[in-house]
C-alpha cells in the first residue's frame, strides 16, 4: 500500500516542514511538484538522524526526479527496515504514541515550493 501527498514547504528562511508518519513506512520517495516553476528544496532525512541538511537544486526544462530513501538500487528482503509508524490510539490515551517523523524540508529559495511526497509500507 501507498500514500502520496502535496506538502506545502516554507521559504528558505522560514521552519522546516516536518512530515509525519501516515503508515508502517519502509520507503519513501520525494521531488517537487511540476505544477508550478520549481525552486529546489533543501530536506533533513532520518539516515543520519536529522543532522546534514541535504539541498537538492532544479536543473532547467525537465521533470523533477524523485528522491528515494533508501536509495532504488538497494536490494529489499524479506525484513524490510521501517522509517516510522503513524500515529497509535487517541491524543491522551495512556497508550498514546505520537507518528514518527520521516522528513523535514523547506524550499531552496526564497519562494515557497510544494513537495510530492510518497510513503510505502
Amino acid at each position: 500500500m501507498a500514500t502520496q501527498r502535496l506538502i506545502a514547504l516554507n521559504i528558505n528562511t522560514g521552519a522546516f516542514v516536518n512530515i509525519l508518519a501516515t503508515l508502517n513506512t519502509s520507503r519513501m520517495l520525494m521531488c517537487e511538484d511540476d505544477a508550478a516553476t520549481r525552486q529546489g528544496f533543501v530536506e533533513q532525512d532520518p539516515l543520519d538522524n536529522f543532522s546534514t541538511s541535504n539541498t537538492h537544486g532544479i536543473a532547467a526544462n525537465i521533470l523533477a526526479e524523485p528522491i528515494a530513501i533508501p536509495d532504488i538500487n538497494v536490494g529489499y528482503d524479506h525484513f524490510q527496515k521501517l522509517l516510522g509508524l503513524p500515529a497509535q490510539n487517541s491524543s491522551g490515551a495512556f497508550n498514546f504514541r505520537a507518528a514518527d517523523k520521516l522528513l523535514s524540508a523547506r524550499s531552496a529559495s526564497g519562494t515557497a515550493t510544494t513537495l510530492r511526497f510518497s510513503e510505502y509500507e
